[in-house]
């Protein structure tokens, strides 16, 4: 695994921006480019967000980080495309895109038997990756969906308050002193 770890340091910038040009094929082609152009963080939160992560998970390859420590750089990704209404497997695809990528840029050293021993223990740990994050992408579209039945349940009560506001300014109308005249 050490030397893929020297391999993954040595061609991280071009491993990153393979994996971040996949990650963002899941939006239309002009956000897309939007996304991977402008690197303004308050102008395009998306691309920043896919930057960062996708970089730090990699120093973290490289590095030895645990999986779990790894899906926390890919959180804020996947909490805005829980929002985005992407599909699950859309949402997080990308992070099976890492395989592609390493192998497209270690080219023919992907078939040296050391690296090639090291990549199937990447493999597994992109896979667990993978996982990780669809665990966040749940977590997150419960939240979702959470304050959309909260909101609905707001606004619920909001009419119903209202109705028995309406009801009790007409009830003293119905139930007054000159009721028993209109009914007799």
């Amino acid at each position: 695994m050490s030397a893929l770890k020297d391999l993954l340091r040595d061609r991280a910038d071009a491993i990153a921006e393979r994996w971040q040009k996949g990650a963002l094929e899941v939006y239309a082609k002009d956000a897309a480019v939007l996304f991977g152009r402008e690197k303004d963080p308050f102008a395009n939160p998306v691309g920043h967000a896919l930057r960062t992560g996708t970089e730090a998970v990699l120093e973290g390859l490289a590095s030895g980080e645990d999986v779990e420590k790894l899906a926390e750089a890919l959180a804020e990704i996947v909490q805005m495309r829980a929002v985005q209404e992407v599909s699950p497997s859309k949402a997080i695809a990308f992070v099976f895109l890492l395989k592609e990528a390493v192998r497209a840029e270690l080219g023919a050293k992907a078939n040296d038997p050391v690296v090639a021993a090291a990549l199937l223990t990447l493999d597994g740990q992109v896979d667990r990756l993978a996982l990780a994050t669809f665990d966040c992408y749940v977590k997150c579209r419960e939240r979702v969906y959470e304050l959309r039945v909260g909101e609905v349940k707001r606004s619920f009560s909001g009419v119903m308050n209202m109705l028995e506001r309406r009801r009790e300014r007409e009830a003293p109308a119905s139930n007054g002193p000159d009721s028993e005249v209109r009914k007799s």
